[in-house]
């Protein structure tokens, strides 16, 4: 018994195998990539949280900060004799009250 095989259907039998293997490799490459972009899409969205709570953060301190740099200048300034030295008390108070009002609010987060 004698079989002839034809040179054409045996290239066309390979690259029909060689289609199904890149096949299968491309659906496992894609579905590594979308657990990927899944892990990717959960990071940034802990990473939007995060930003979000630094951008109150930064506000709050940003407050802090002038309210006490405007507390220090009107000290400085009735230590020279320029204010009067009840408006200076009453700055440094409320100073101190914006500093415990936003520790105050770093606690209950």
């Amino acid at each position: 018994m004698n079989v002839t095989i034809d040179v054409k259907a045996l290239a066309i039998v390979v690259v029909v195998i060689a289609a199904v293997v890149l096949a299968v490799y491309l659906v496992k490459a894609l579905k590594r990539m979308i657990v990927t972009l899944e892990r990717a899409n959960k990071i940034l969205a802990d990473v939007e949280v995060v930003s979000g709570i630094a951008a109150d953060r930064s506000k709050d301190v940003d407050n802090v900060i002038g309210t006490v740099s405007e507390s220090v200048s009107d000290l400085s300034e009735a230590i020279k004799g320029n204010r009067n030295v009840m408006s200076a008390i009453v700055s440094v108070i409320n100073a101190i009250a914006t500093v415990k009002n936003a520790v105050g609010k770093n606690d209950e987060k």
